[in-house]
């Protein structure tokens, strides 16, 4: 017994289609086009940070600048202050990066900041050790102004 002729053209043809629909798909989902944007190249990524054991910066938009420079068991605090009026004595508080416990260190002399540059010396307590120094903040008249910043390179205050 023979199977009629068309049946056969008939599945053959189903089968046909269906692999065109999938190869029409398949080149759809690849795509043959690199994606627009991409460029030569490594991808771009941020810069490595800067840290610093020896020297952190503070500035505002008010007209405060300050230095911090560890020197040895001590440390130099210049503040600059042009802001257009007196502002309160200051002082220096750290956290230690190994822990977060604050320690407070000693601005020598600390009086209110005349208008122009003034510097001081800071007494620092052993610990935490320049190295394990995690955040450095300004105090004016006791208040929090804000963290100090490793400095940027070439920058000048």
């Amino acid at each position: 017994m023979r199977l009629p002729a068309c049946n056969v053209t008939g599945a053959v043809r189903r089968r046909v289609i269906a692999l065109s629909i999938f190869a029409v798909v398949l080149t759809a989902c690849t795509g043959g086009d690199e994606p627009s944007g991409t460029g030569e190249g490594p991808p771009q990524t941020s810069p490595p940070p800067v840290t610093s054991t020896e020297s952190y910066v503070f500035t505002d938009a008010a007209g405060i600048e300050a230095r911090l420079t560890i020197e040895g068991e001590g440390a130099v605090l210049t503040l600059t202050n042009d802001t257009g009026a007196q502002l309160p004595e200051p002082g220096i508080f750290v956290l230690d990066a190994r822990d977060g416990l604050r320690a407070d260190w000693t601005v020598v002399g600390a009086a209110p900041v005349p208008e122009g540059e003034t510097e001081w010396q800071v007494e620092r307590p052993p610990v935490p050790e320049a190295k394990h120094i995690g955040l450095v903040v300004l105090l004016l008249g006791g208040e929090d102004l804000g963290s100090f910043v490793p400095p940027q390179p070439g920058a000048e205050l």
